[in-house]
C-alpha cells in the first residue's frame, strides 16, 4: 500500500515566498517601525505637556531610524544653554548657584508663582525631576503591540499570498 499526496502548488508558492523573505521582510519592518516612531513622538509630547513653558522641548521631540530601520530613537533635541532639556526635565539638577534671575522670573510669571522662592530653590536645591520617559513607554505599550501585530500579519500574508505591494 502506498500513500500519494498531490500538491496544488500552495506549498511550493509558500516555500518560494519564504525563500524571498530577505527581499521583502525588511520593508515590512521599516514601514511599521517608522509609523510607530511617529506615534511614540506624539505620546512623548503628551507626557511633557504638563511642564510646557515655551513649547521648545515638546516641539523638539523627534524620531530617527537606526540599525537599518529596525530601531526607532525617539528623543527631544532642545537645549537649555549647554544642557539637554529632556535630561533636565527627566532627572532634575543639582543646585545651580549661579542661576540667572530673568528666565526664572519669566517662568514663574507664566506659572503664576512668586519668582523669588523658585529662584532660591533652584540656586540651593536644584530643579526638581519630572520623569516623562516611563509615562511615554506606558502610553506607547498598546501602540507597540499593535505595530508588532501588523508586522506579523503583513509578513504572514506575504508568505501565503506573495506579490503585491509590501508593507502597506
Amino acid at each position: 500500500m502506498s500513500v500519494s499526496i498531490k500538491s496544488d502548488g500552495v506549498l511550493e508558492r509558500v516555500a518560494q515566498n519564504l525563500g524571498r523573505l530577505p527581499d521583502w521582510l525588511p520593508a515590512i519592518v521599516r514601514v511599521h517601525m517608522d509609523t510607530l516612531g511617529a506615534i511614540v513622538v506624539d505620546e512623548m509630547k503628551a507626557a511633557v505637556e504638563e511642564h510646557r513653558y515655551t513649547g521648545a522641548l515638546s516641539d523638539s521631540i523627534t524620531h530617527q531610524a537606526a540599525d537599518g530601520g529596525y530601531e526607532q530613537r525617539i528623543y527631544p533635541t532642545a537645549m537649555r544653554g549647554a544642557y539637554d532639556a529632556g535630561t533636565i526635565l527627566e532627572l532634575g539638577t543639582r543646585p545651580i548657584p549661579n542661576a540667572r534671575w530673568a528666565p526664572i522670573r519669566a517662568w514663574a510669571d507664566f506659572r503664576g508663582l512668586p519668582a523669588f522662592p523658585v529662584w532660591w530653590k533652584i540656586r540651593t536645591l536644584g530643579v526638581s525631576e519630572h520623569p516623562f520617559l516611563e509615562r511615554t513607554l506606558q502610553a506607547s505599550g498598546e501602540h507597540i503591540t499593535e505595530a508588532a501585530r501588523r508586522m506579523v500579519t503583513t509578513a504572514a500574508e506575504q508568505i501565503l499570498y506573495g506579490g503585491g505591494k509590501v508593507g502597506v
